[in-house]
């Protein structure tokens, strides 16, 4: 893991997120934005934990959110107990191919996750350690 020298530098930022854990990732969002960063989450209207997302859908959404990891100066990972999830790691990989800080919430259960983190905040931490 290398270390994110200072975070207050970072003025757009993706949430990624399972869809177990948008509650989380809406209400930090909500928190970063009233800071005034730059803030893009997954589309919370396609919860697959509550409606059923067609192939085409999930090809739309895929495509769409690493367009936004695009526009992101790093990625900050909700992963409660480590689990990411297959989408959220593709998404790991994708921002640290482009440079991005990648940032979690908590240590990742898999290595390979590990192996692409710059750094582990709280969600509890985060907003703070964001602003100047």
């Amino acid at each position: 893991m290398t270390s994110v020298t200072d975070l207050t530098r970072i003025s757009a930022l993706t949430i990624c997120s399972s869809s177990k854990f948008y509650e989380t990732a809406q209400s930090l969002a909500k928190e970063m934005a009233d800071a005034g960063l730059i803030v893009y989450t997954p589309r919370f209207d396609f919860n697959e934990e509550l409606v059923e997302v067609s192939m085409a859908d999930k090809i739309d959404i895929t495509h769409e959110f690493l367009r936004k990891i695009n526009k992101s100066d790093a990625i900050y990972v909700i992963d409660q107990e480590g689990y990411t999830g297959r989408s959220v790691c593709i998404e790991i990989g994708y921002a640290s191919a482009l440079g991005k800080a990648v940032v979690l919430s908590e240590p990742a259960a898999e290595n390979a996750v590990r192996a692409l983190t710059s750094e582990v905040v709280p969600v509890s931490d985060i907003a703070r350690r964001l602003r100047p």
